[in-house]
């Protein structure tokens, strides 16, 4: 894995404050702005010493976290 390539991976766990971590061939890649259990496009901006910093492209698979309905059957009326 190089500086510029394109890869697709599953966030494994989040740190704080918005930085996804997951592994690609072994090295660890952080991605901003990633949600555990994301399937993800990303491209790798940095490299240095078994872990890389990439920056994303698009969600390709939402993660069970993400709700796309409200957590209360009253949420919009009240």
């Amino acid at each position: 894995m190089k500086k510029g390539d394109i890869c697709e991976a599953v966030v494994e766990k989040i740190d704080f404050p918005n930085k996804g971590i997951l592994h690609v061939d072994g090295e660890r890649v952080i991605v901003k702005n990633a949600v555990p259990g994301q399937k993800v496009r990303f491209v790798i901006n940095k490299k240095r010493n078994g872990k890389c910093e990439g920056r994303l492209l698009e969600v390709l698979e939402a993660s069970e976290l993400e709700r796309k309905e409200g957590a209360c059957p009253h949420f919009g009326v009240c």
